[in-house]
Parts: structure tokens; sequence; C-alpha cells
């Protein structure tokens, strides 16, 4: 297996996984998945062209935390929220792996590939974001190994976009049963 850099040719497939594994529409359309140039997208392709992880996170812009969590975390910590207005606060934002090639590495070394890229770019200060559901991976010990540790947890994170049906979620029952969760790191 390899991980490269992003680009338009896997369009298809990492939306196809992101599908599989997030639910359909997750991505409102595929140019979300590297919108603007400050996005960085590393994916995991098997040696048959097969995408079976990706990455997804960037270094927000000034001021940019409270717009990107969508003013739903009102408690930002004051680290947090100087490096937000320093424009030094990275996010890695999405993380998937196939459900069959999890448990071999592939994400741990995806998050360390684009945590490396984030702090490159200028973060002294990261969150990772999580969907957590029924079906989701367990992150919480990788973030721990990776020097992450637990911030928040939203139960109406993806709760509003699931119950208006604006993406199909995979663990959707009768109701909306995800939560976002949030890890933290200082890196300097």
């Amino acid at each position: 297996m390899r991980v490269e850099e992003y680009s338009p040719r896997w369009q298809t497939e990492v939306g196809a996984l992101t599908d599989k594994v997030l639910g359909a529409g997750f991505f409102e359309s595929p140019s979300e998945i590297a919108r603007n140039a400050e996005v960085c997208v590393y994916i995991c392709v098997t040696e048959d062209d097969e995408v079976v992880g990706f990455v997804r996170g960037e270094l927000l812009p000034k001021d940019g935390l409270r717009p990107f969590l969508e003013q739903k975390l009102a408690d930002i910590p004051e680290d947090l929220d100087e490096a937000d207005a320093n424009g030094v606060l990275g996010v890695i934002q999405t993380v998937v792996v196939a459900p069959e090639h999890q448990g071999k590495g592939i994400g741990t070394k995806l998050l360390r590939i684009v945590h490396d890229k984030i702090v490159g770019r200028g973060a002294d200060n990261l969150i990772g974001t999580f969907k957590r559901g029924p079906t989701s991976a367990q992150v919480g010990w990788l973030m721990e190994n990776l020097g992450f540790e637990f911030w928040a947890q939203l139960e109406t994170y993806w709760k509003m976009r699931c119950d208006l049906g604006d993406f199909a979620c995979v663990d959707r029952g009768d109701a909306c049963r995800c939560e976002a969760v949030f890890y933290r790191k200082r890196v300097f």
C-alpha cells in the first residue's frame, strides 16, 4: 500500500469510500473533498489502486474555529482561542478507513502525515474531530498515542444534518445515534 496526496483523479473512489463509511451525501458535492488550497488530503491506495483510507485537515484561517464548529461549542479553552486568533490552529477533520482494512495501521499512518503537514504549515495547536456512532471505529486510544487529549463531545453536531436527511448516515436507525468527539493537542 502507498499513501499519496489526493488529486481529482481519486474523487470517485474517495466519494464511494465516504458514502460506505460515513453515509451517502456526507460531502455535499465531490469538490468539497479538497475545496481549497489550504485543505490537505492524503489517501491510502492498494497495489490494485483501491482507495482504502483518507484523511483531511487544514490550518484554519484566523478566527476560523467558531465558524468551523458552526457555533455549536461555546466553551473554547484559552490556548485554542489564542491559537485561533493568531491563525495557528490546525484541524484534522475527517479520517476514513474501509472497515475491512481497519486495525492495520492505515488510520495511524494517515493521521501522522496530515498532522505533520499541518504543523509544517504553521499550526502550534491542533484539534481532531471524529464522528462517533455504533459502527464507527473507536479513535480515543489512537489520538492519545499521538499526543492528543479528549476535549469535548457534541451529541447535536451531526443530528441536525442527519435529521434533515442531508446525508444518509450509515448509523441512523429510528433517530440520529451519532455524536462528534473532539481531541486537542498543543504542539509547541
